[in-house]
């Protein structure tokens, strides 16, 4: 999408929005979009790394209400659909947490993002932020997670098929989607992984799964010293929650956030839970 499409999905909020192709490792491009509200806004800047394949469509009611406060740097992970790939064969290699950690180490240095940014992360984009921090590629005021991931786990009938030819995926797709319906509670979250998933590039689809489907990330996250919240929802039953629970326990100034529901994380309303959360994590 460019600036005025953009603009048009989030009902043309009072800001400015700068559509920009960011160069990262191994010869990709990152799209990267850049809110500045009108006047300037209030508040540290936000690092926003959307989940697995995401699209922009799913943070809408969130993006529209939050661009006209903070700056924020809306950056799409290499496996989406947007971003520019290298004229040769794509390895799972080229998916794998640190190629992404690599990808938005190189977005900071190149939009030069102040140090002392809020970073915003969703499932696979939490999971991005920490694995980046505990490297030390990646320095901030605090970040707050959905829902991140210690790792991908994927229903032992599905592992055959990643080794199946890239056209195969669409059509599977479309057969796995009331499998989804059933598993998911919140029929919003349905909706938003259906659009997901149908709009998703099939091949780096299956490269990333290829490459994450053994990941794990590292037990040891002591050297994050930032506040980090990790928000979670009982009615999500595709991301798990003891994960989420875990990864708190184990930073030193993690702090578990319970919300209504994995929707109410996509909605305006969680910027009160976000600016509360900043706020007594900063006193």
């Amino acid at each position: 999408m460019n600036s005025a499409e953009v603009a048009e999905l989030l009902g043309n909020p009072s800001c400015q929005i700068d559509c920009k192709t960011v160069p990262v490792a191994d010869e990709f491009s990152l799209r990267v979009y850049v809110f500045t509200p009108d006047g300037g806004g209030t508040g540290r800047p936000v690092v926003f790394i959307p989940g697995w394949t995401s699209v922009m469509d799913g943070w809408a009611p969130l993006l529209s209400s939050w661009v006209e406060k903070r700056v924020i740097y809306y950056i799409e992970t290499r496996e989406k659909c947007s971003s520019q790939a290298p004229k040769r064969r794509l390895k799972k290699s080229d998916y794998e947490m640190k190629k992404h950690t690599e990808d938005l180490e190189a977005v900071c240095k190149g939009l030069d993002i102040p140090h002392d940014a809020l970073w915003f992360g969703s499932s696979l984009g939490g999971t991005v932020i920490l694995h980046g921090m505990m490297e030390g590629k990646l320095s901030g005021s605090g970040a707050f997670l959905i829902s991140p991931n210690t790792k991908f786990r994927f229903s032992g009938w599905m592992v055959p098929l990643i080794s199946m030819p890239w056209w195969f995926y669409p059509p599977l797709i479309r057969l796995c989607l009331p499998y989804l319906r059933f598993r998911l509670k919140e029929r919003a979250q349905y909706i938003r992984y259906r659009r997901t998933l149908l709009n998703a590039n099939v091949l780096r689809l299956k490269r990333s799964v290829q490459a994450n489907r053994r990941y794990d990330l590292p037990p040891d996250l002591d050297n994050i010293n930032i506040p980090v919240a990790v928000c979670v929802a009982a009615s999500d039953t595709l991301h798990t929650g003891d994960d989420s629970h875990g990864i708190a326990d184990r930073l030193p100034q993690g702090q578990l956030l319970e919300v209504p529901s994995n929707q109410y994380a996509h909605e305006a309303d969680i910027i009160v839970d976000i600016d509360a959360w900043e706020l007594a994590s900063q006193s």
